[in-house]
């Protein structure tokens, strides 16, 4: 068993969650397939595939053998890329890692033209609001949002985002709108679940800064959660303004209190400390950061 070629082709299959599909990729039988997957399997001694008569999936042990050999692949590849001089064009699977609001918001509208203008690159986004260690999980590159925690890593700080206080225009037709600050005490609001003093907002316009305790009627653990709740009418959110910028443009949601601004939230990009930025990461890192600046500015 040639295992570099089995592990590819692992790999293949797992992408393509289809023995038949990575046959007629690789042009060849799908018994072959099937026998050098079985062969890869008994030398691993190891299942890396659930197989069914209708889906076909990885196993717990499959998908970790697929995140250390889908980053294996694709750094040979990139090796071998620039070995014969083409190392111009980024090249192979770029993994990266964004909190559910940001990845829908910022990240996707941003991958066809990324895409296009660099063709052997393949992304695979993990999107979530846990933060993966970048080691382990074989990330790349992951976009934060707020304070860093883990100082082991390299940070590249990419801008701030303003946040204010919104709502649907569904929701103040219905309880009215908040003239201060203070008048916050008196409306249902919505909060992340993350942080110990979430229900605590500190507001400022000028040199004077309010702090006012809310009623936290709704807690939830990301951002992509509160919008739509506030698109629901159920209360009133302090957010980074990206999340609802569609929105208010088509007038569903408003900036209540727009005089005051919360502090703002910093974005970051950060990778594996001890690590250079592979060549696809670093391209597509300059390219969303150039896209980001309609979003973000300090």
């Amino acid at each position: 068993m040639d295992r570099l070629d089995a592990m590819r082709l692992f790999v293949r299959v797992a992408d393509l969650g289809s023995f038949s599909k990575a046959a007629d990729e690789a042009n060849i039988g799908q018994p072959t397939v099937s026998r050098r997957i079985q062969e890869l399997e008994n030398h691993l001694g190891v299942q890396l595939f659930l197989r069914t008569t209708r889906a076909l999936s990885l196993t717990e042990a499959g998908q970790r053998f697929y995140v250390r050999t889908a980053r294996l692949i694709s750094d040979l590849d990139e090796a071998e890329t620039e070995v014969r001089g083409l190392d111009r064009e980024p090249v192979g699977l770029l993994r990266i890692t964004a909190s559910n609001a940001f990845a829908r918001f910022l990240l996707a509208p941003a991958l066809p033209e990324f895409l296009a203008s660099f063709p052997h690159v393949r992304i695979d986004i993990v999107a979530t609001e846990t933060r993966l260690d970048l080691v382990g999980e074989g990330i790349d590159l992951a976009f934060r949002l707020g304070e860093l925690e883990d100082s082991s890593l390299t940070a590249r700080k990419l801008g701030t985002s303003q946040r204010h206080v919104f709502a649907s225009q569904d929701y103040l037709a219905r309880f009215g709108r908040p003239e201060s600050p203070e008048a916050l005490h008196s409306h249902s609001c919505i909060v992340f679940n993350t942080s110990p003093s979430a229900a605590r907002w500190s507001l400022s316009r000028g040199t004077k800064t309010v702090s006012i305790e809310v009623d936290s009627r709704l807690r939830l653990s990301s951002g992509e959660l509160i919008r739509e709740t506030v698109l629901a009418g159920l209360g009133i959110a302090m957010v980074p303004c990206f999340l609802f910028r569609a929105d208010m443009k088509s007038g569903d949601v408003e900036a209540v209190l727009p005089e005051w601004t919360a502090n703002p939230v910093a974005l970051h990009a950060v990778w594996a400390s001890g690590r250079n930025l592979p060549r696809k990461a670093r391209a597509f890192l300059e390219f969303i950061e150039a896209r980001l600046k309609a979003s973000f500015g300090d």
